[in-house]
């Protein structure tokens, strides 16, 4: 089956694997080091590896903002805050992860949320909520989708269920997927700071 094909010199490539998920699984995502690997020696690594730098930057871009900082929209063009991203992207890296790889239930606080509003909450849902809070609940949606991540046997492994109305997607589209999702929220949050008046952080 496709997500558990063997390649020639898979043992090298499976221990390179293991290695680098033994220093994901021993640090926090919102370490300021700064761990991904310039060579990386699978597809999978390069890919994981980029993927939580992209986190823990979002991570470290909240570091020195007050509860008033993260709910401020100074941007007239958009009503996006930056406790709204934060809150949006752990909905999202549960929607794929738990929900569309592994076909499980979407945790609290998602579940109990109608799934046609769930998208519109996950922003707007986060102007009640301390900074603590919104930074809890994507540290912890990013522990379950390094493990759900982790379950799968390879990048050909099918999501559970399908997506965009067509075939599910395959753990390689979700990876590069969320790299994409993380980058370009980050992008956002880091012109909120600026108008803000703080610095870059990454």
């Amino acid at each position: 089956m496709s997500g558990q094909l063997l390649l020639p010199g898979q043992s090298s490539i499976d221990n390179a694997f293991r290695r680098c998920q033994a220093r994901c699984d021993n640090r926090d995502v919102s370490s300021s080091h700064h761990f991904a690997d310039l060579q990386p020696a699978t597809e999978r690594i390069g890919l994981t590896e980029r993927l939580d730098e992209e986190r823990r930057a979002i991570l470290t871009q909240t570091r020195d903002l007050s509860n008033d900082d993260i709910h401020a929209r100074p941007l007239t063009s958009t009503d996006l805050s930056i406790g709204r991203i934060v809150k949006h992207l752990a909905f999202t890296e549960d929607r794929w992860f738990q929900h569309k790889m592994l076909g499980l239930d979407l945790p609290e606080p998602w579940r109990s949320v109608d799934p046609a509003e769930a998208h519109d909450w996950s922003f707007r849902s986060a102007d009640h909520d301390p900074l603590a809070t919104i930074v809890d609940l994507y540290r912890n949606a990013c522990r379950r989708s390094r493990d759900a991540t982790s379950a799968c046997t390879s990048l050909d492994t099918l999501a559970a269920s399908p997506s965009f109305g067509n075939k599910p997607v395959n753990l390689r589209w979700l990876l590069a997927h969320m790299i994409d999702e993380t980058a370009r929220h980050s992008g956002h949050i880091d012109l909120i700071r600026d108008a803000l008046g703080r610095p870059p952080a990454r």
